[in-house]
């Protein structure tokens, strides 16, 4: 970008003359912005630079990456200017904005379909924070959570209930347990084999996590936690409470996320500009291919103690590695590994998005531990200052290791996506093919998070 260069050429022009020892760079003497709505607080604690810290081109740099993470700037601009012997000032113009903005989803898959609104506000207290309502429905239930967001430490309320059937198969499968089916539905599961029982489920959930940063790099956040507690209710229509382990299974739980920050809710900023300040670097091509990786953990307790009736305890890890290159190709490794002790049937892992599966899938395989691998190729076909058309393709396999013929969801898909730039509706088709089930499954949705 053109403003790099400029500040390259300002940060050589900083350093001591050559005839003095050293030949020392310059040193920040003072930080100052404008075009800023944004609390300057707020600015100061985000960037990695402080006044007497070294200026250098990396310590820019990794200011514009903050920055840009912040996705609340239509524009980013830094520049430098002596402040005398040995010192530099520098100015940061970043001009934000703030919106409070409805915006509507909707989603069609195996399970059924649901739609759903967020309501959803940014830096309307001039804290760059993220507030969001958002409510969906479908045939069988609905949900809502609260969101709030400030300088990546968030709090989230969630609450849902479910009334839908589900489906026990004769070789240990289920009907997927985020179904939208009725229980009367048995035509609907018949298509994918034969039947062991067929119950209706009722579901209540409620649940309030927060997170916070413990480490940033570079400008941005290196390591996040989150801290959790799940209250969860099943009751079960046909008697076999214990079977199904039915009543309350509330659980405490930890986890640990490197590579990546914590959530987020303000991709709708940009239809105003909000997080568009680094678009002709989206755009660009890149010189040379860039390694990411990034990892979870995530462990659970229940008992007594947190109000279930059942004592349990789950663990997960999840690893990836991405390389990206050109103008955005992408190629992804992933894996996970998942472990249960004394967890009821209601709380077992599962071959599903739990798991790190993209795909859509008709039924799901449940266990007291499970794997999964996945590779993923991603290319964008058009992008431009409107937006981007991007193709994916994938394989993935999910499993209980200790029973793998019977318990594996092995699937491959192709995805297409149309995101706009300046207006959040991305536009999205999936078809999955199960080569556990032999079926093609079509998914597609409007809005919402993809």
């Amino acid at each position: 970008m053109k403003q790099r260069h400029v500040f390259i050429v300002l940060v050589l022009c900083l350093v001591f003359d050559s005839s003095r020892a050293g030949a020392e760079s310059a040193r920040i003497n003072k930080i100052s912005f404008s075009g800023n709505r944004v609390s300057e607080n707020v600015l100061r604690s985000a960037i990695p630079i402080k006044g007497g810290s070294e200026l250098t081109q990396r310590a820019l740099e990794d200011t514009y990456a903050a920055l840009y993470s912040m996705k609340l700037f239509k524009s980013v601009e830094i520049s430098t200017v002596s402040a005398g012997e040995g010192l530099a000032d520098v100015r940061i113009t970043a001009e934000d904005g703030w919106y409070l903005l409805p915006f509507p989803f909707a989603f069609s898959g195996p399970a059924g379909a649901s739609a759903g609104l967020f309501l959803v506000s940014r830096n309307i207290f001039r804290r760059a924070e993220t507030i969001s309502v958002s409510g969906a429905t479908a045939g069988t239930g609905g949900s809502a959570s609260v969101f709030f967001e400030k300088n990546e430490h968030f709090v989230r309320f969630f609450h849902s209930e479910l009334d839908a059937g589900e489906c026990r198969y004769a070789d240990g499968a289920y009907s997927p347990e985020r179904g939208t089916r009725k229980p009367g539905d048995a035509g609907e599961f018949l298509k994918y084999g034969a039947i062991a029982a067929l119950y209706g489920r009722r579901r209540q959930t409620n649940s309030l996590s927060v997170g916070f940063p413990l480490w940033r790099r570079g400008g941005r956040t290196a390591l996040s936690a989150a801290l959790g507690y799940t209250g969860e209710k099943n009751t079960y229509d046909d008697g076999l409470r214990a079977f199904h382990g039915g009543g309350r299974t509330g659980s405490v739980s930890l986890g640990l996320k490197a590579g990546g920050a914590g959530e987020k809710r303000d991709d709708l900023g940009v239809i105003f500009g909000l997080g568009l300040a680094d678009l002709d670097k989206r755009l660009q091509r890149r010189t040379k291919a860039e390694n990411r990786w990034g990892a979870g953990l995530t462990v659970s307790n229940g008992g007594a103690w947190t109000g279930a009736d059942y004592a349990f305890s789950k663990a997960a890890l999840s690893l990836e590695n991405s390389t990206v290159w050109g103008r955005g190709s992408r190629f992804s490794l992933r894996c996970a590994a998942a472990f249960s002790a004394n967890a009821p049937e209601s709380q077992l892992f599962a071959t599903g998005r739990e798991m790190g599966l993209m795909g859509q899938y008709a039924r799901e395989f449940r266990a007291q531990r499970m794997t999964s691998l996945g590779a993923l190729f991603s290319k964008p076909i058009y992008a431009s200052r409107r937006g981007i058309l991007q193709a994916s393709v994938f394989a993935e396999a999910a499993f209980d290791p200790a029973d793998y013929p019977a318990t594996a969801q092995k699937g491959a898909g192709i995805s297409l996506y149309y995101r706009f730039w300046r207006f959040p509706l991305p536009l999205g088709l999936s078809q999955t093919y199960s080569f556990r089930d032999r079926n093609a499954q079509l998914s597609a949705a409007i809005g919402g998070r993809f």
